[in-house]
């Protein structure tokens, strides 16, 4: 299937990151179905208005044929009812209390209690059907009841006993709802007391089993021991850390404790005020310090080292290192590293004490959170539980107080209570029921029309013949439209075109197609050999082929056009030649195609015609014959132009298609079915046909897409009348 190349129009119709085909196959669906409506209403309007004009005239016989009615009116006011809060006071009534009104005097029920009220009243009355309205009049709480029957007597009696009934149930219900209320709260009243009684007896048990208040005075004391005991041992977990990383690194660990200790600021424990007394030796500091002996031992030793150290440097920059000086100094750092070694050992030891040592509180620490998280949760638990105990007490008898206190006001309201609901004005006399007829009129019409629109949207909906290009584009996107050919309003066959044809849009539609099948992108060389087909008959296919060949030719052209329809071929009627010799003869042999080639009215285009009538045209479609004459017919024309059978009627078409250079489709608007033309064009396809374009024909003029072909009269030049002044010759 050659699909038409996107063109500049798609692009500027597709939004960002969206398919310009996809967009635009989208709006040529949302305008076919507009197209296909508008079509559909402009050529079945009169079903329309004959659905509406049934529905109107069954709403009359029905308005007709309904028997004669006396319609009794009453009134009823419910606006309020007196009810006592402290003092007597009015309340205005809620919407749905209007609502009740209106469904129980329409209810079945009220109507059976009526009818048997009315029996036992009027037993000399014969029963009769009633119908019962009740609408409420705007901005008020009056309502108006209607009776409706037949009966005219029966009637106003019926609606009188409506009343007395409606009143009568009113109170019953007012006096059942009061007594069932009173029950239902002296009930309550009386669950809420046992409710209560039962919290206290809790709360005092728990009370007396646990004596929380008097413990801990309402405070949970456990919890705050136990944050003091994490504390602690958090202290001692950060010492232990303390001694481990000394155990890592003595060395370190000592110069670091000395730094701290000799540069600890005034008024701490590791650095003494300064008084007026001389220093005290160096023991006596070291102890200000908190040094340990060892610890002071081991410092020392280590200052001897670096002092050692200082001093065999200064030798060896005056003797060289085998100088008895040099080796005595040497001699006196080994046996000082001996002694700090020795004394290294031994704050090890001293630290590992103190590490078992802590780890040993820490443990203990540890053991002794464990019992105090047990006893805080345990005392958290049973003062959490008392306080609940008092919330529900507190809430039980304060519903039960609320309680109490509504049962007391409801006796109170019992007594004075009134269900304002009375008889405005008792039933009128039952007067005769004018026929209403605008109404169901309406109804009718309004009714009629939809069953039309209906009726007609199925029927529309079985049937899928192509009423616009638009619908056309969006069945059959990929298919390139070379033209449209506008519908001629005239009965019998269509004239062929002449050189100054009066038919403006339907010459310009045909010089459209031309231009389309000169300037389009055929992929390759330019075809000279065309075939124009169908796929049912009746589409105009002979017509638009004629007048195609008379265009192609009035543009200077030398055309032949062919008459490949072998069985019904009609060409030749058109141009009011013979319809023998012709190509059948040709095919068959009995002559060469030059001598029956045949002139035509119009300049440079010859005639073809179909020849006589036999069987098997198949076969001679297929012969090498048909190719030897179709490459001598391209050879010595500019085009060749074939019209040739159905493609669904006959197979001439798929035999002879294929070796043609390209193949044109006519479809005819409003009257091709979708699924026949989708049927013809794919078995054009599956033979390796070159479909080249489709031209549909009988298009409507008066469709909003087909408007820009009327400025071609615009621009047309009308012929000079015979006793008009010659013009002036232009220089």
């Amino acid at each position: 299937m050659n699909n038409p190349p996107p063109n500049l129009l798609d692009a500027n119709l597709a939004l960002p990151g969206q398919n310009p085909s996809t967009n635009l196959n989208r709006i040529h669906e949302t305008s076919a179905k507009f197209q296909r409506y508008r079509l559909l209403l402009a050529r079945r309007w009169w079903f329309l208005l004959l659905t509406a004009s049934i529905g109107v005239c069954i709403a009359a016989l029905q308005i007709m044929n309904k028997p004669v009615n006396y319609t009794s009116l009453a009134k009823l006011v419910a606006g309020g009812r007196m009810v006592a809060q402290g003092d007597l006071n009015w309340q205005e009534t809620m919407q749905d209390f209007y609502g009740t009104i209106t469904e129980t005097l329409e209810s079945a029920d009220l109507k059976k209690r009526t009818l048997t009220r009315v029996q036992a009243l009027h037993p000399d009355l014969k029963d009769s059907e009633v119908e019962i309205k009740v609408s409420q009049t705007r901005g008020s709480a009056i309502f108006n009841v209607f009776a409706i029957g037949a009966e005219q007597k029966y009637t106003q009696i019926f609606l009188e006993a409506l009343l007395d009934e409606f009143v009568s149930f009113r109170q019953q219900i007012r006096e059942q709802g009061l007594e069932r209320a009173l029950n239902t709260f002296t009930e309550t009243v009386v669950k809420k007391s046992k409710e209560l009684e039962d919290r206290g007896e809790k709360l005092e048990a728990f009370r007396k089993a646990n004596n929380i208040v008097t413990l801990t005075n309402g405070n949970n004391e456990a919890a705050a021991f136990l944050i003091s005991l994490k504390i602690k041992k958090k202290s001692l977990e950060t010492e232990l850390n303390d001694i481990t990383l000394a155990l890592a690194d003595v060395d370190q660990a000592m110069i670091n404790r000395e730094r701290s200790l000799t540069t600890a600021p005034q008024g701490s424990p590791a650095a003494p005020a300064p008084t007026d007394k001389p220093a005290p030796n160096v023991e006596t500091t070291n102890n200000s310090l908190g040094l340990t002996s060892v610890e002071r031992d081991y410092l020392e030793t280590r200052k001897s080292i670096l002092r050692l150290e200082n001093e065999r440097l200064k030798l060896l920059k005056s003797f060289k290192g085998q100088h008895p000086m040099v080796v005595d100094v040497d001699e006196k750092i080994e046996s000082e590293k001996a002694l700090l070694a020795n004394f290294q050992e031994e704050i090890i030891k001293e630290l590992r004490g103190q590490q078992a040592d802590l780890e040993r509180r820490v443990r203990g620490m540890e053991q002794q959170i464990v019992a105090q998280e047990k006893e805080a949760i345990e005392l958290g638990s049973k003062l959490a539980q008392h306080e609940r105990l008092e919330e529900e007490f507190k809430a039980t008898k304060l519903a039960h107080d609320r309680m109490f206190e509504r049962v007391q006001e409801f006796q109170q309201l019992q007594n004075v209570q009134t269900d304002y609901v009375a008889v405005q004005e008792h039933a009128s006399l039952a007067l005769k029921t004018d026929a209403q007829w605008l109404t169901p009129l309406s109804i009718g019409l309004v009714l009629g029309l939809a069953a039309g629109v209906i009726i007609l949207l199925i029927f529309d909906h079985l049937d899928d013949r192509m009423n616009s290009f638009s619908e056309f584009q969006s069945i059959f996107p990929g298919e390139a439209v070379l033209g449209q050919v506008p519908d001629q309003r005239q009965r019998g066959d269509v004239q062929l075109l002449q050189p100054n044809d009066q038919r403006h849009l339907y010459a310009e539609a045909f010089r459209n197609i031309r231009s389309s099948i000169l300037f389009k992108n055929w992929q390759g060389k330019m075809p000279k050999t065309i075939l124009i087909t169908s796929a049912v008959p009746n589409e105009g296919k002979t017509t638009v082929t004629s007048n195609l060949a008379v265009t192609l030719a009035l543009g200077g052209a030398r055309v032949l056009l062919a008459d490949c329809d072998l069985r019904r071929g009609g060409v030749s009627e058109l141009f009011k030649l013979p319809v023998s010799p012709g190509l059948t003869e040709v095919l068959r042999g009995s002559l060469h195609w030059r001598d029956a080639v045949q002139e035509t009215s119009t300049r440079n285009l010859h005639l073809l015609a179909r020849g006589e009538v036999f069987d098997q045209t198949s076969e001679m479609l297929l012969s090498k014959k048909a190719e030897e004459v179709l490459h001598e017919m391209g050879a010595e024309y500019d085009y060749v132009v074939f019209d040739s059978a159905p493609v669904l009627v006959a197979d001439d078409t798929g035999s002879f298609a294929p070796k043609v250079d390209t193949v044109l489709f006519v479809v005819r608007m409003s009257s091709t079915m979708a699924r026949l033309s989708g049927k013809a064009l794919d078995s054009l396809y599956e033979r390796q046909v070159n479909v080249g374009g489709v031209i549909l024909n009988r298009a409507s003029t008066s469709l909003k897409e087909y408007t820009y072909y009327n400025y071609a009269s615009y621009y047309y030049t009308p012929a000079a009348r015979k006793d008009a002044p010659p013009a002036p010759a232009k220089v």
